[in-house]
C-alpha cells in the first residue's frame, strides 16, 4: 500500500516498525536508504492527515461557536433577570 493511501493508524503503525528496525539494526545497509525514503512519505502522510484533520475541527467548532455562542449569552440575562 502506498503511502498516500495508507490511514494515519497504519501510517503511524508502520512507521514505528520501520524505526524500531532501524533502532535494532535489523535493517541492513543496502535497504537503509529505502526504509529512510518510506518513512519520509510516512511522516508527510501523517503531517497531511493531522493539518487536514486540525481544521476540520475547527470549522466545526467555529460553526458551534456560531449557532450556540450568541444563544448562551442570551440565556445568561434571562438567568440575571429572574
Amino acid at each position: 500500500m502506498k503511502e498516500d493511501k495508507k490511514t494515519y493508524s497504519e501510517a503511524i503503525a508502520r512507521l514505528d516498525a520501520i524505526l524500531e528496525d532501524i533502532d535494532q539494526s535489523k535493517v541492513p545497509i543496502d535497504v537503509l536508504a529505502e526504509r529512510v525514503v518510506e518513512a519520509a512519505g510516512l511522516l508527510k502522510r501523517c503531517k497531511s492527515v493531522l493539518t487536514e484533520t486540525e481544521a476540520k475541527v475547527k470549522d466545526v467548532l467555529q460553526d458551534l461557536d456560531k449557532e450556540f455562542g450568541d444563544a448562551e449569552d442570551g440565556d445568561d440575562k434571562d438567568d440575571e433577570e429572574d
